[in-house]
C-alpha cells in the first residue's frame, strides 16, 4: 500500500488532463477497499492540489485499490479531508464500516469522470452514475469542464 488517508490523485481522462480525487478512509472498509471523494476538478499532470471544500464533491465511492497501488492513479500530495457533514455523515458511515457502499472497479470510477465530464456517454452503464453521483450534485453544470 503506498498511499494514505487524505492523499489526492489524479485519475487519467480521456482528453489527457486528470480528474482529481482524495483518499478518506482506508481502514475497516470492505475487501480491502478504499473511500474516496471525487471531485469535480480537472487539472493537469502536475498542478499542485488545493484543499477540496465540500461543493468540490461530486461522489464518494469505495474503490478497489489496485489503480492507486499501482500507480496508474498517480497520487498528487494530501491535505486535510473537507467536512462534508451538511450532505454524508461520514463518521456514523465509518463507524458502520460504510454498510451501503458498494466497491467500484477503478475502470467504473473512470468511466464515471469521463461522463461526468461529457468525454463518455452518462448512461453508457445504465443508472449506475447516478448511483455513484453524491446526492443533490448536479452533472450538467461542471460537463464542460
Amino acid at each position: 500500500m503506498i498511499y494514505a488517508q487524505a492523499d489526492f490523485f489524479r485519475v487519467p481522462l480521456l482528453n489527457g488532463r486528470y480528474a482529481i480525487g482524495q483518499v478518506f478512509e482506508t481502514e475497516g472498509t470492505p475487501d480491502n477497499s478504499v473511500f474516496c471523494g471525487l471531485s469535480n476538478r480537472v487539472t493537469d499532470a502536475t498542478t499542485q492540489v488545493l484543499p477540496f471544500i465540500p461543493l468540490d464533491i461530486l461522489a464518494f465511492c469505495m474503490i478497489a485499490p489496485d489503480h492507486l497501488n499501482n500507480q496508474t492513479w498517480p497520487l498528487a500530495g494530501f491535505d486535510q479531508i473537507p467536512i462534508v457533514s451538511l450532505f454524508y455523515d461520514f463518521e456514523q458511515q465509518r463507524r458502520l464500516q460504510f454498510p451501503d457502499t458498494p466497491v467500484h472497479d477503478p475502470a467504473v470510477i473512470e468511466a464515471f469522470l469521463n461522463a461526468w465530464h461529457g468525454l463518455y456517454p452518462w448512461d453508457a452503464f445504465g443508472d449506475l452514475f447516478a448511483q455513484i453521483n453524491a446526492n443533490g450534485v448536479d452533472r450538467t453544470g461542471p460537463q464542460n469542464s
